[in-house]
Parts: C-alpha cells; sequence; structure tokens
C-alpha cells in the first residue's frame, strides 16, 4: 500500500481539469455549503467547497496573523484527522484509532481516482531502490536438493545493490459489487554486484513474480480495528535461469488485511501447486520460508513508517524464522529515504535454503500506506 506517488498525481490532476473546463462550471449560487458534504466523490466535493467558499479571495483578504493562526490551528489535525469523511470513525468521533484505517481508505479512494484519470499502472508491493546494500555472508555456491551444488563465474562481493519494482493493474472492477477488483500484479526483485569489478557487474539474481487475484475491499469493524480487505489469487514466483540456478513455484495465495490505530497487519498464507519431481528446483522450499509472510506496518507520522515481515516453517524440529525490517523516512520535500534489514531464508529464490543477513540504505518510491 503506497499511496504517495498516487496522490501527488491526483492533487495535480484534477487542476489541470478544472482550469481546462473553466467555461462549462457549473452555477453554485444555490448551493449551500452542507450540501457540498453529501458528494461522495472526494475530488468533486472538494471542488464543491472551493467554488462555495473561494478560497484565493479569502487568502487575498487574510492578514499574516490569521494565516498563522489557522495553519497551528490545523497542523495537529494534518495527520489524525485526515480520515474519509463518513467513516465509523468521526461519527463516531474516535479520531486517535482512524488513522491507520482512514489511511486505507484513502488508498482505495485514490486508486480508483488515479486509475480514471489516466487507465494506468497502479502501485502494488513497496517499490525501493537500495544502491548499496552490504552481505554479512553472500552464498557462492547456490543449492538445490535436484541439480546439486552450482558455482558462480567470480567470487561474489559482500557490497550490492538491491531493488525492487510493484505495480498491479485492474483487469475487472465491479464484478460482483463495487467493493470487489480483480487484479494483475508484478514484482520484481533484483540483486546487482554493481561493484564486482572482476566480473563486470553482474546482475547476481532477479525474481519475476506476476499473479493474478481478486480483492475484496469489506471494511467491516471487527473487534477494535477493522478487517480492511480478503485476497485471492494465483502466485508464480521464478528467477528465469536455466539448470542447475533454476528456481520456480506456484502458488494459490490468500491475505487478511486489518488495521488498527495507526497499525496495519497482514497475513498471507499460500498453498504450493505440487510440481513433477523431475522439473522441481526447489522441492524442499516450504521448509525454509513456511506457509505464510506475517506483516506489521506502523505509521509513526505522515513522512515516516516502521514495517516488520516474518517468516516461519512452522516445525517444532529444525524451525527456522526470517525477519525483514524497514525503516522510511523524509528525504527532502519529494523523496524518502529507506533503511532495511533481512536475516533469514527466503530472501530470494537462488538462497531461498541459505541464511542471509543484509542491510542496505536507499530511497523509497512507495509503500504499503
Amino acid at each position: 500500500m503506497r499511496a504517495l506517488p498516487a496522490l501527488c498525481l491526483i492533487a495535480a490532476t484534477p487542476l489541470t481539469a478544472i482550469a481546462q473546463d473553466t467555461d462549462t462550471q457549473p452555477n453554485f449560487s444555490d448551493v449551500m455549503l452542507e450540501d457540498c458534504a453529501l458528494v461522495q466523490n472526494g475530488i468533486k466535493r472538494l471542488a464543491c467547497y472551493d467554488a462555495i467558499t473561494n478560497p484565493p479571495q479569502a487568502r487575498e483578504q487574510a492578514t499574516e496573523e490569521d494565516i498563522e493562526k489557522a495553519n497551528a490551528a490545523t497542523e495537529e489535525l494534518d495527520f489524525k484527522a485526515n480520515t474519509v469523511p463518513g467513516s465509523d470513525a468521526i461519527s463516531n468521533g474516535n479520531v486517535e484509532n482512524s488513522q491507520a484505517d482512514s489511511l486505507v481508505s484513502q488508498y482505495f479512494a485514490a486508486e480508483k481516482a488515479l486509475f480514471s484519470f489516466s487507465g494506468g499502472f497502479l502501485t502494488h508491493r513497496p517499490t525501493y531502490i537500495l544502491p548499496y546494500t552490504y552481505v554479512h555472508s553472500p552464498n557462492d555456491r547456490p543449492y538445490s536438493p535436484r541439480t546439486g551444488f552450482t558455482e558462480y563465474d567470480n567470487s561474489l562481493d559482500y557490497d550490492e545493490a538491491k531493488y525492487q519494482i510493484s505495480f498491479k493493474v485492474p483487469l475487472l472492477t465491479g464484478f460482483f459489487d463495487d467493493k470487489t477488483t480483480l487484479w494483475f500484479g508484478y514484482t520484481q526483485l533484483s540483486f546487482w554486484q554493481v561493484f564486482n569489478d572482476d566480473a563486470s557487474k553482474p546482475f547476481r539474481e532477479t525474481n519475476y513474480e506476476p499473479e493474478i487475484f481478486a480483492r475484496y475491499a469489506a471494511q467491516w469493524n471487527i473487534g477494535p480495528g477493522r478487517l480492511e480487505a480478503l485476497t485471492l489469487g494465483i502466485n508464480h514466483q521464478s528467477n528465469g535461469q536455466s539448470e542447475p540456478r533454476s528456481r520456480s513455484w506456484n502458488r494459490v495465495l490468500g491475505g487478511v488485511a486489518y488495521t488498527y490505530d495507526r497499525w496495519l497487519f497482514m497475513v498471507q498464507p499460500w498453498y504450493r501447486i505440487p510440481e513433477d519431481e523431475s522439473e522441481d528446483d526447489n522441492p524442499d522450499i516450504e521448509n525454509y520460508v513456511g506457509y505464510a509472510n506475517y506483516w506489521a506496518v506502523y505509521k509513526i507520522d505522515e513522512q515516516r513508517t516502521l514495517s516488520m515481515k516474518l517468516l516461519n516453517n512452522l516445525k517444532s524440529n529444525d524451525n527456522r524464522t526470517s525477519v525483514e525490517l524497514g525503516y522510511s523516512f523524509p528525504l527532502g520535500d519529494t523523496v524518502k529515504g529507506y533503511i532495511h534489514y533481512y536475516n533469514g531464508y527466503g530472501e530470494s529464490l537462488i538462497d531461498y535454503n541459505e541464511r542471509i543477513q543484509r542491510i542496505g540504505i536507499g530511497i523509497m518510491l512507495n509503500e504499503w500506506l
């Protein structure tokens, strides 16, 4: 969930549309201020308020003291009260507990608005670039139970770049109701030995992950928080290499997203679709990465986010746990910095059965919320 680029584009696009359509503006002389609250579309609702209140004229007539007073009064509300009008949190007066679920609601609304304007790709999973990461002990000899050990042409550097690109496109919307959407998603995770001059800076590993999934935006109030969404789909992941370095698997992948206060919790269980033993390059992958992703995302404030992903094979004997930690923070006016840490198995398919410990720093282009 990664709404920052989307929201920026949404903020710019309607202004252009309004400017181009000046000659056909509706007459707001008979519209009362309270009528604007009944407009469901957020962008049109804002346009309705602006048409009646005339913000440019108000700013021209206001003194510097008036402007400073208004800014001070709304500074605290910029994050806490940035909720969707009409939500249960607002109607109950519970602004503090509505922070995370309101952000999810805004993200859903941003998806619809951005696609209606552009008709293009939407953000899916976090997209980030880590120009520098340090790996404690690179795996020079990847191993598969079927194909055995293999070696790289040159020794691996401890330093490499890592980046992830992720997007999705709606295939069908509202085919059961307005909350149900069928998506195509694509995620690419790459590891680049950019500092390895002896090996001509090769891309050591790239994982390609296309998927088709249905998402139901439930937004049910359950317990102290809200169950935001349910997903179910088919997921393929492979590294696109030939034997003996080939790795791939297919899964039926589900998902449950739940918010409380500033927290977003996600559980993504999967069932691996069986393969023929003669073609399976990673038959024991679930012994290392388990049967689900477990995510916890904490929105510290509007600009800073903490995230944690856990993997566990759920075995009492030979138990294996993996953890991924992330921290995004403001870096200038438009870019977020990102600190990334991984310790465990399954960071990449080629190293699914090798414990990797990595720390890196870079920029976050979009994140969960």
